[in-house]
């Protein structure tokens, strides 16, 4: 189990990145916020075991609330249970990766379609008070501070799950959000990020909330398309990355 490398967003103190459930209070809902997380992060490396009582030593809670996490985030796609061994950190591969970027983006324009036919006006005052939230958190890199990344990511995360809950549909959500955890790590785990370092997201996240608000449709397809291509050199190098992890995997 990982001790060393990024760090654990159960030490992060902004409530901007800590977790939504009191530890004191909900201590099982913590963990999972916490563990899900830092696999998502990189904390934990696939394939990691994922024992309960170095967990429960790691986050400071009892052994109760680790297994209850685990149990938690099963259903998630970020763990692997063995028979008769326990659960481990899910393993990657270039075939999934694949697999993942493709559905995730075909269930992004799906529900953002369902969003601009369905949403209502309370639903467009919360992509624009979340769209102010966001503009107000700095881009930070994986060279940068943890903590201010993590606010990045939350921020990023957050506008986009607030453009898509227009859609009303809380089963697409869910994939969304789990697609959304599982995408995400790969670009933390195997991503070279330097395509972004000059790149405004808040330029891009303005046009497309603009483009929401006054239900143009042309107009928005063809920033959301503009949006994932300007991903694709990302894309391209963790689908590199991954190739040579299985051509040393398979030597």
């Amino acid at each position: 189990m990982s001790r060393e490398g990024p760090v654990s967003v159960s030490r992060f103190t902004d409530p901007l990145v800590t977790s939504p459930a009191d530890p004191a209070r909900h201590p099982s809902q913590a963990t999972a916020y916490w563990l899900r997380r830092d696999i998502i992060r990189g904390v934990f490396q696939p394939r990691d075991r994922l024992k309960v009582e170095p967990l429960s030593q790691f986050y400071g809670v009892g052994q109760s609330p680790v297994r209850e996490a685990i149990l938690m985030l099963s259903t998630s796609g970020l763990l692997a249970h063995e028979h008769l061994k326990g659960y481990r950190v899910a393993d990657v591969s270039l075939a999934d990766y694949r697999d993942l970027l493709d559905i995730y983006q075909r269930i992004y324009r799906l529900a953002l379609n369902m969003a601009f036919e369905r949403g209502d006006d309370a639903w467009e005052e919360q992509v624009v008070v979340q769209l102010h939230r966001s503009l107000r958190v700095h881009k930070v890199l994986p060279d940068g501070d943890p903590e201010r990344r993590e606010m990045w990511q939350m921020a990023y995360i957050g506008l986009h799950r607030a453009l898509l809950d227009g859609c009303g549909s809380p089963i697409l959500l869910d994939q969304f959000s789990a697609l959304g955890g599982r995408l995400e790590r790969y670009v933390n785990l195997f991503g070279d990020l330097e395509s972004d370092r000059d790149r405004d997201h808040h330029a891009e996240h303005r046009a497309i909330v603009d483009a929401l608000m006054d239900r143009n449709a042309k107009r928005l397809h063809a920033l959301v398309d503009r949006f994932f291509v300007t991903t694709q050199p990302v894309h391209d190098s963790i689908k590199a990355a991954l190739r040579d992890l299985e051509t040393k995997d398979g030597a």
